[in-house]
């Protein structure tokens, strides 16, 4: 049995690596007044020119059910014989995980897909993700449950945060108040988001410019854990501050991250994150 590896658009993963090691993905949607697009579909910039002649943000919508059949219908008709390990976008804060079940129920053959809820969104996600194909690679004799499994336990160990650079998207998603966002922005405050099982959690505010942020997230990010120094994954908005990008770079080198995936925001994160937004993932012991 061949284990093929899935997830949604919004794992992050570049496309090259996604074909490079096999992982197929399903398309989250941006929505407009006039029109709906999968994810990374249009330039990032679209979006950012709609909220700057509106003042609103598309909206996103999670993969369907149908969409989720069709998308495991057609992987097994290609290769009669393989099986599915999905690994999903979290269930905390997306249907997405509830549409990919009952997706699954109405595929030709669900006994040969598994799912795994990530508990996490973005560079976490495709930490993860990139977890299972390297687990599939080291232990190719594995059936789907023994490797779900392996996955499974992953998921507590799996940490991700993220930094918006400005709140104005998060203000037009009513995701924070405009006055909350306005006072965040002349106090040039940026709030930290930390991803607990599956859920976006405001834990920290940081003052000055990305640059300066970045060293205070590292640090905490770093405090208190042990990580699997491998592999660290960042990613980040277009239009984030190629002077913060190297400091993290650098940072994160100086911490004794051997891999470091630095990884564009696709447009659905883009949309929740904003412009400039930065973050990062990686594994603990």
């Amino acid at each position: 049995m061949k284990i093929r590896i899935t997830t949604e658009s919004s794992c992050d993963i570049p496309a090259a690596l996604c074909a490079a090691q096999g992982i197929r993905t399903v398309p989250f949607s941006v929505s407009f007044p006039d029109r709906s697009v999968y994810d990374n579909s249009i330039p990032v910039e679209e979006i950012f020119a709609f909220f700057e002649r509106t003042h609103t943000i598309p909206k996103t919508s999670a993969v369907n059910p149908d969409q989720y059949t069709g998308f495991w219908d057609a992987i097994l008709d290609e290769d009669p014989d393989a099986a599915i390990l999905h690994v999903g976008y979290s269930s905390a804060c997306s249907c997405s995980f509830q549409n990919s079940r009952i997706g699954r129920e109405d595929c030709k053959r669900p006994e040969r897909i598994r799912l795994v809820d990530s508990l996490n969104v973005s560079c976490g996600l495709g930490n993860l993700v990139r977890k299972a194909a390297q687990l599939l690679n080291a232990y190719p004799d594995d059936d789907l449950d023994t490797l779900a499994g392996r996955v499974e336990a992953f998921v507590d160990k799996t940490r991700m945060m993220f930094v918006p650079d400005r709140l104005d998207f998060l203000a037009a998603g009513g995701r924070v108040s405009n006055a909350a966002a306005l006072g965040a922005t002349l106090l040039r405050l940026k709030p930290r988001i930390d991803i607990v099982r599956g859920e976006l959690i405001a834990a920290k505010k940081y003052r000055g410019t990305m640059s300066k942020v970045i060293p205070h997230l590292i640090a905490d990010f770093l405090k208190g854990r042990r990580f699997d120094l491998s592999d660290v994954y960042m990613i980040h908005a277009a239009g984030a501050a190629q002077e913060a990008l190297e400091r993290m770079r650098e940072l994160l080198r100086g911490h004794g991250f051997q891999n470091i995936h630095d990884w564009d925001l696709g447009c659905v994160m883009t949309v929740h994150g904003g412009k400039g937004a930065v973050g990062l993932s990686a594994t603990e012991i």
